[in-house]
């Protein structure tokens, strides 16, 4: 491939298209037709909703519950695999579209959605056209807003005259091809980190006594004929770390000397150079505990805690290694249902452990191995769909 940047020539252009010129431009109605044929007859169709991350998916799936009624489906839009459905009134806080593709099987929709199928062209192309940003300007420019400014509206002319640009059908089938192959790649990497993910948790499962056992399952053969596991209260066991300082969120930044820590999702929160805010490791290994919402951490390195709401701790008996004690915590997690403060429900948690130290590491390093993997498929996964992101821009052309 090569660059070009001429108007309505992408960025990157696979060689055997180098000397094609610029692709056309048409209007949506130009290249698919809008549907209005309405259910009739009842329930007798599987109802769809659209999803901004699964695309079209099962209604009932996605409520988790029975939300329609026989008499209400009368006047649903039918949708048939392969069409293309909009809302056209989404929230102005919420992103314009998705656009999706139904991969389903024969349905209906609610009559908010604008349902429409291409009558030519490479289905897959205008498929990954559409989950790129390049027509999201050109919806907003022409929305019209609810009275209160929390909506926006887009008329059903204005949607079909959206301009669409688009090259002969062998470029239209060479670019698609790129990108599902790029598709397949990530939800294969997504499967595996599932899988990981599940392989860790049964591990876990084996690794540590089954609810009214004090050995496990599965043990290291050397440690075979060493008995029954210990029993403690996790909050006999541990002394808490009070920090130098807590930084505010507002004080985060992308980079900095130190990593920030806080009771988010993200590992690392943000960065900081604050120096007299820090919590030296001293080469220990530190727990974080997310008060609120039960999210857990093990730190060996010199880092900030960012904002309230985290208990730091460690194990302050040489008889239960720390790292030991995280993998246990994890395996046996307090669930967060509602928002409130959770570290006086893990304090009276029971800890099985076994009396050897050098057991406790042997299972605490495999578990570790495997969270290293898993993590390391979780950055191939974010790499892969930023790569994916910066691709399309440069696949298609700007507007």
């Amino acid at each position: 491939m090569a660059t070009e940047n001429k108007k309505y020539i992408p960025t990157l252009r696979f060689p055997e298209f180098q000397n094609d010129g610029e692709w056309k431009r048409c209007k949506l109605s130009d290249v698919a037709v809008r549907k209005g044929k309405k259910n009739t007859k009842g329930i007798e169709l599987p109802v769809y909703t659209n999803s901004a991350t699964s695309g079209v998916i099962s209604q009932e799936d996605y409520f988790d519950r029975e939300i329609v009624t026989k008499e209400n489906l009368v006047n649903y839009g039918i949708i048939e695999p392969n069409d293309f459905v909009y809302n056209p009134r989404v929230s102005v806080t919420a992103p314009v579209g998705p656009i999706s593709r139904n991969k389903l099987s024969r349905g209906i929709m609610s009559p908010l959605y604008l349902i429409f199928g291409f009558n030519g062209g490479d289905i897959n192309f205008f498929e990954h056209y559409f989950k790129g940003n390049s027509w999201h300007n050109y919806l907003r420019a022409k929305a019209n807003y609810g009275a209160r400014f929390d909506r926006i509206n887009i008329g059903t002319k204005e949607f079909m005259d959206m301009p669409i640009p688009y090259p002969s059908l062998t470029e239209q089938k060479k670019v698609a091809d790129c990108l599902s192959s790029l598709d397949n790649y990530i939800d294969a990497t997504k499967r595996k980190l599932e899988l990981l993910k599940e392989h860790k948790k049964g591990l876990m499962q084996r690794l540590f006594p089954a609810k009214g056992k004090t050995t496990p399952e599965l043990r290291f053969p050397e440690f075979q004929n060493d008995g029954e596991w210990k029993c403690v209260i996790i909050g006999d066991i541990i002394n808490t770390i009070n920090p130098p300082k807590k930084l505010q969120s507002s004080e985060y930044k992308k980079k900095g000397a130190f990593p920030i820590v806080d009771q988010s999702a993200s590992y690392i929160a943000g960065y900081s150079d604050n120096g007299d805010a820090v919590i030296d490791n001293n080469g220990y290994n530190y727990i974080v505990f997310g008060d609120h919402t039960c999210s857990l951490k093990l730190i060996d390195f010199p880092f900030i805690q960012g904002a309230d709401g985290i208990k730091i701790f460690k194990s302050k008996i040489t008889e239960v290694l720390t790292e030991y004690l995280y993998q246990y915590i994890f395996a046996h997690p307090i669930n967060s249902k509602e928002y409130k403060r959770h570290f006086s429900d893990l304090k009276e948690k029971l800890l099985l452990y076994p009396t050897k130290a050098c057991e406790q590491k042997k299972i605490a390093d495999c578990l570790s191995s495997l969270d290293n993997y898993i993590d390391a498929t979780k950055r191939k996964l974010e790499l892969l769909k930023e790569h994916k992101k910066g691709l399309m821009q440069q696949l298609f052309p700007k507007l």
